[in-house]
């Protein structure tokens, strides 16, 4: 009886383990829509060359390069074109849940991202879920040291509005920043005196 009962825990401790949710299963079972130049043959093929310890490139449907740069159990980290990164956060919920974290940001005059919620099967959750409102006046702090009318001048500079988030593996969170297109050098320099960044910790509900 004692033996049929470890026995039996051994083999439930193992379907456990076996279910349990890695990144790079969620990696190649991605909707091919998500990224329509990257089919599950691809996605996998970067996988193996990675475990392989080899550059985990593939050539994409657009005839363009895509590394898997980083993978482990609950992140990776994806260059998709020259023009384009991919990071995914496998996150543990309080609930007992997981949580998948996609941002994907945009290279093009300056970095812009998307930041973007499923569940474990890829299904679309919403992002007021998981994430508070970083409005872009959050990006943005006067010094004491610098006068109203200066300070206003320097935030007109911020235009368009373009908010770049990157992931932070160490520490599950999402850091916030604003991006400067359009700007002189100069310009550039001026507005570092104003510019800050936001970080966003994840409490096991969401990032706040």
């Amino acid at each position: 009886m004692k033996r049929t009962f470890l026995l039996m825990v051994a083999c439930l401790a193992m379907v456990e383990a076996y279910s349990q949710t890695t990144m790079r299963q969620l990696w190649i079972d991605m909707p091919d829509s998500l990224v329509e130049y990257l089919n599950t043959t691809k996605r996998t093929e970067m996988v193996d060359f990675y475990d392989m310890g080899v550059k985990a490139e593939t050539a994409n449907l657009l005839m363009g390069a895509t590394v898997l740069d980083s993978i482990t159990e609950s992140y990776a980290d994806i260059s998709l074109n020259e023009c384009a990164r991919m990071q995914l956060a496998l996150l543990k919920a309080s609930n007992g849940d997981s949580i998948l974290c996609m941002v994907r940001t945009f290279m093009g005059e300056a970095p812009e991202s998307v930041v973007s919620f499923y569940d474990t099967k890829w299904g679309k959750r919403d992002e007021k879920e998981f994430l508070s409102i970083v409005e872009p006046s959050l990006l943005v702090n006067k010094p004491d040291t610098m006068d109203v009318e200066r300070y206003e001048q320097l935030v007109k500079l911020v235009d368009p509005i373009m908010v770049q988030a990157v992931f932070l593996p160490e520490d599950q969170s999402l850091e916030f920043s604003l991006s400067t297109p359009l700007l002189t050098l100069k310009e550039k320099e001026s507005l570092n005196a104003i510019l800050v960044q936001r970080k966003l910790k994840w409490n096991g509900r969401m990032f706040n």
